[in-house]
């Protein structure tokens, strides 16, 4: 998850860690939703 949000986010891993617990989690949280959008998106984009 953190690749991910380095990539798509440029939010880089030291970063994400220097942040509070509570942010750090909101941030997990908001990550993992967008990639299962992603994945629902891209599967509903193949069965076409």
């Amino acid at each position: 998850m953190l690749y991910s949000m380095w990539v798509q986010h440029d939010l880089r891993p030291g970063l994400f860690w220097q942040l509070p617990r509570g942010e750090q989690l909101l941030l997990l949280i908001f990550t993992e939703i967008e990639l299962e959008q992603t994945e629902r998106a891209r599967r509903e984009g193949t069965k076409r």
